[in-house]
């Protein structure tokens, strides 16, 4: 027998109207508004104009609907803030229940919305504007994006057992993306449980599929400079991900490497960070990731694909002040986990592609700054050598 309800709506939610945090939707100056909601007034009614009509509820006899503005302010501030449901419906004066019900259907609404418009699949000529751009910022050729997995912390799931515990003591699940050089997200897959590896992940992901299929409808090898052979356009990521033809990573830490090669890891370090840098602007834009998800695992799917094209989106709108290279710190990231290579002729084509990167790096592609870099950390390698 289903339980009857004690009462209808908690008494300090009839004052909703009077009392609620929404009311300050319409107070804020345009200052205070970009800061309360990370995006201009602007911005926010075109956002509202997309998902209006996916997200408005009709008024019934009994009460009247939430509008699909303070339903939206709602949504962003759960995610800005990264408050409890409890703690955002006594802001809000709404039921937690409602709460629930509005923050997926929002999310799952923006992520439709948006997608085809900020984080749609590149054309060839997209494509090729982007690796100018890894050139032109970050001295990397021929690269079509950096790839990275990032866990998301979730509550245990009930009776998931262990299959979303990973090796840090945290249950998770994992958002695999590839960033372009300005840290706007190209391609995201989401969800899968926390204790795989990037690696495991990474050849279960559609991404994965697509690229061996040439389905990506990449741009045709082009020589890194004139006179030169022509390369593949790559991928780049860390030594957690497979060396393959369109994907490169670093020489592994665990081998002796000489100069040549740690100027290439220096070379590819710089440029993969980016997406290390998105995962970062996502996280502080969005203050909902700095706790566990407190909601059901189809939930959290939404909430982090929705987070990740409002990062573009945003990003998008701003990208003519998009940080330059010299904002970002130039440290060399040295911190590898190595995984076992494929015996397979996509890792042979991908070992002569990364060696001629290598070559390229150390001659004709040569930047001014980089033996500096690396003498640096030969020589404190060499310290600590003499230490033990």
């Amino acid at each position: 027998m289903k339980k009857k309800r004690r009462i209808w709506m908690e008494n300090i939610n009839y004052f909703r109207k009077e009392c609620s945090e929404f009311k300050l939707f319409y107070e804020l100056t345009n200052h205070g508004f970009r800061t309360y909601f990370r995006m201009t007034r602007d911005e926010f009614e075109y956002l509202h104009s997309l998902i209006e009509d996916d997200i408005k509820k009709e008024n019934t006899n009994y009460r009247e609907a939430i509008g699909t503005r303070e339903r939206l302010v709602i949504t962003l501030r759960y995610r800005i803030t990264g408050n409890s449901y409890t703690a955002l419906s006594k802001s809000y004066r709404i039921g937690r229940s409602t709460l629930s019900e509005i923050i997926p259907v929002v999310c799952e609404s923006l992520w439709i919305k948006l997608q085809p418009k900020v984080m749609k699949l590149p054309t060839e000529p997209e494509w090729k504007v982007i690796a100018k751009d890894f050139y032109d910022l970050w001295n990397f050729n021929n690269c079509l994006g950096a790839i990275d997995g990032k866990h998301v912390v979730i509550f245990s799931p009930r009776k998931s057992g262990s299959q979303y515990f990973k090796y840090k003591k945290t249950f998770s699940i994992v958002l695999l993306a590839i960033a372009d050089a300005h840290g706007r997200f190209i391609m995201i897959d989401v969800g899968s449980m926390g204790r795989y590896s990037d690696s495991g992940i990474f050849t279960d992901s559609n991404f994965y599929n697509v690229l061996q299929n040439n389905g990506l409808r990449l741009p045709a090898d082009e020589p890194l400079y004139e006179g030169g052979l022509p390369q593949p356009y790559v991928f780049i990521g860390d030594c957690a991900f497979p060396l393959m033809t369109h994907l490169l990573k670093p020489y592994p830490d665990h081998e002796r490497l000489d100069k040549d090669q740690l100027i290439f890891n220096y070379r590819l370090s710089r440029a993969r960070r980016m997406v290390e840098s998105a995962f970062g602007m996502l996280v502080h834009k969005w203050r909902i990731f700095f706790r566990p998800l407190d909601v059901k695992i189809s939930t959290a799917k939404k909430i982090v694909k929705a987070a990740c094209v409002l990062h573009n989106y945003v990003l998008q709108n701003e990208i003519e002040k998009t940080p330059s290279q010299s904002v970002f710190s130039d440290n060399m990231s040295r911190n590898y986990s190595e995984v076992s290579e494929q015996n397979s002729a996509d890792f042979e084509d991908g070992f002569f592609v990364r060696e001629y990167f290598m070559e390229y790096f150390n001659s004709v592609g040569t930047v001014s700054w980089q033996n500096n870099r690396v003498q640096n950390v030969l020589d404190s390698d060499r310290i600590t050598h003499n230490l033990h």
